[in-house]
């Protein structure tokens, strides 16, 4: 019984011990992460300006939408500097509704 007991006991210490290894966050990965987000905003914003050129949004409607990215941007660059990354987390689309000839189903109610 006290083999069974000290041989639980080791293992336990065993795998707590190795949880911080592999929770381990790159920092340098994190930096890169940070860099190619802010990126992305940046031609996401561009993207939204070249819609309101084309007529495809209107000014409002852009400055929703661009205002909705940077606090997301912003709230993405925070964790970065904690050293935490959570993905993109998929959220309500900024107020943009699919067409009718959009390939994703709507809902009919």
């Amino acid at each position: 019984m006290r083999k069974l007991a000290v041989s639980i006991l080791a293992l336990a210490l065993l795998v707590l011990s190795a949880v911080p290894a592999f929770g381990a966050v790159d920092q340098a990965k994190l930096k890169e992460i940070k860099a190619l987000t802010q990126q992305m905003y940046t031609i996401k914003a561009q993207i939204v300006d070249k819609e309101v050129e084309a007529g495809v949004l209107d000014q409002t409607k852009a400055e929703k939408i661009k205002n909705a990215m940077q606090e997301r941007q912003q709230k993405i660059q925070q964790d970065i500097d904690k050293g935490e990354f959570h993905g993109f987390k998929h959220k309500k689309s900024c107020g943009r509704k699919p067409s009718n000839d959009s390939p994703i189903p709507q809902k009919t109610e």
